[in-house]
């Protein structure tokens, strides 16, 4: 295997460039795992004009079901049950293992900094992400729980220190998470169980059944809408089906003067709206089938999928459905990386018989340790990934190119660059122009001629980083060598951002409002991607060399 280390600065054409313009979206793919298979529908969506081929592994691919799913995440309940699979009921305080409290927390943080705070409105563009700052802390009075106070810490209460990830909070564990973005309601629990249980990271928390776990606390602020019949229980007001609201603002009492009230129209909270905005699916359904046609979708997600993923997918494909398209679903994998699979269908659903994959946190080592074709499900997805893309890209280069006994060096394999590019975009005030990671796999015929190949972007989960990937080129460089696969280019980009995760958007909430942020960006995490890191990636570590 050969490993460069690319390092390019502001100068020597390694900055700034604009828009993609090498590569034409016929031969340009974006793909993700995780928050980063939201990112890729998302982007890919989002930017037709750039790329003509996505794939989305396993992500939160339908923002209005995440909505619900979130909603449904913060709610408090006397629950003694402990959920241990996929369809067990589950409440704030107790959580499926899988990713852990800690990580659970740590993302819904991050969603807050990429899209808003749909929960808690915030009057004042400078004070956005604290729930400390919201409109209810102000008003301590909301209709689901009366009158409350809140925490003293400005960073609200203490919740994690789930050592043992296990999703609970066990009595033996302290608290070590701020959660800044939720807000406690103080004084609810005896409401909630009838006790008024321990504080602990400044929320009351009670133990119902003696078992040495917390099962219900003070409740969280939800200030989602203002208050509507949902028969239907989907989350949306939908007037045309006879549901009614009352005017009374997002707190749901009268009289307080909150945000919405007796403006004589229904109020969702504010950043409902920014999340609508970066939604998918939506973006989907609002297209024609044409319009959709003019890419290739491929999409997987394991049926026991913790956060609810493989519903996502199940709306995703019902839209695409009913627009008249098509769409092949296997159970199961289609093939293995000794009989690469051939994937034409256009529109594409794999469902494995497994559940989540993308923490680096959390995950099993199979993806940095891993045989890449072996039996890991990690793997395996990557490698049907591939298939999809062979067929994505028409008239492809197969084989490694060259007379190999005429080279000076005989190796008929590919590259990995690693390296860091300067991103302009996510500058902040003045400062340093911050440097992003990437690795680039480059095929064997790129040494072995002049030709032109196609590229693919892939974007990692929350918490990866590329070099994560990089037994790539032990997958690819054995599909090319064995002439199963076509050589392309395979470029895996940054997630970091917030705390652990930018969700590749630019971000709604200032980086700067959140304590204890690694590294205080602009925010502008897609202008990152499409105009700093993509046209250096193609023109200088690809030399230009993309269709």
């Amino acid at each position: 295997m050969v490993v460069l280390v690319l390092a390019l600065g502001c100068g020597g054409g390694g900055g700034h460039s604009g828009p993609p313009q090498a590569a034409t979206p016929e031969f340009r793919a974006i793909a993700g795992i995780s928050m980063g298979a939201y990112g890729a529908l998302n982007l890919g969506t989002k930017h037709p004009e750039l790329f003509g081929t996505i794939a989305s592994l396993g992500g939160p691919v339908d923002l209005t079901q995440l909505l619900r799913d979130t909603a449904v995440g913060i709610r408090v309940a006397p629950q003694t049950s402990i959920p241990t699979t996929i369809g067990d009921p589950t409440t704030f305080d107790h959580q499926l293992p899988y990713p852990g409290r800690d990580l659970r927390i740590s993302e819904i943080k991050d969603l807050v900094l990429a899209l808003g705070n749909p929960f808690l409105h915030h009057a004042d563009p400078a004070h956005q992400y604290l729930a400390s700052d919201s409109e209810p802390a102000r008003l301590l009075m909301d209709d689901a729980v009366g009158p409350f106070t809140i925490p003293g810490d400005a960073r609200g209460f203490l919740d994690g220190g789930d050592a043992n990830r296990n999703g609970l909070r066990e009595t033996s564990e302290s608290p070590t998470l701020p959660t800044d973005v939720l807000l406690a309601a103080r004084g609810s629990l005896h409401g909630i169980a009838g006790v008024d249980g321990t504080v602990l990271g400044d929320r009351a928390l009670a133990d119902l059944d003696g078992d040495g776990v917390f099962d219900v606390g003070d409740d969280i602020v939800a200030n989602f809408s203002e208050p509507f019949t949902d028969p239907n229980g989907n989350g949306v007001f939908e007037p045309e089906l006879g549901e009614t609201f009352t005017d009374v603002g997002l707190d749901g009492v009268a009289g307080t003067g909150d945000f919405g009230e007796g403006n004589g129209v229904f109020d969702y909270d504010p950043d409902r709206a920014h999340w609508l905005a970066e939604d998918p699916l939506s973006r989907l359904a609002g297209l024609s089938a044409a319009q959709i046609a003019t890419q290739r979708i491929y999409m997987d997600v394991g049926t026991k999928d913790e956060f609810g993923f493989a519903r996502h997918y199940a709306n995703l494909v019902a839209v695409l459905q009913a627009k008249g398209l098509t769409v092949k679903i296997d159970d199961g994998f289609p093939g293995n990386c000794t009989d690469l699979p051939k994937l034409n269908a256009p529109f594409r659903l794999v469902r494995y018989d497994a559940g989540h994959v993308g923490f680096r946190a959390v995950d099993p080592g199979d993806l940095l340790n891993g045989d890449p074709c072996g039996d890991a499900t990690v793997w395996q997805r990557i490698v049907n990934l591939i298939a999809f893309l062979n067929e994505s890209f028409a008239d492809g280069v197969f084989g490694v190119g060259g007379k190999i006994l005429d080279l000076p060096n005989p190796d008929p394999t590919g590259d990995i660059v690693r390296g860091e590019l300067p991103s302009p975009a996510l500058a902040s005030g003045g400062g340093a122009v911050p440097m992003r990671p990437i690795l680039v796999y480059r095929p064997p015929a790129f040494f072995r001629g002049d030709g032109h190949f196609p590229i693919a972007y892939f974007l990692g989960g929350y918490g990866q980083e590329p070099d994560d990937f990089r037994q790539i080129q032990i997958l690819l460089d054995a599909l090319i060598i064995n002439g199963q696969l076509q050589n392309m280019f395979l470029a895996f980009l940054p997630g970091a951002g917030g705390y652990e995760g930018s969700f590749y958007v630019n971000h709604v909430v200032s980086e700067s409002q959140a304590p204890g942020v690694p590294a205080v960006t602009s925010g502008r995490y897609e202008d990152s991607i499409l105009e700093d890191l993509i046209p250096v990636i193609e023109r200088d570590v690809c030399k230009g060399r993309v269709r």
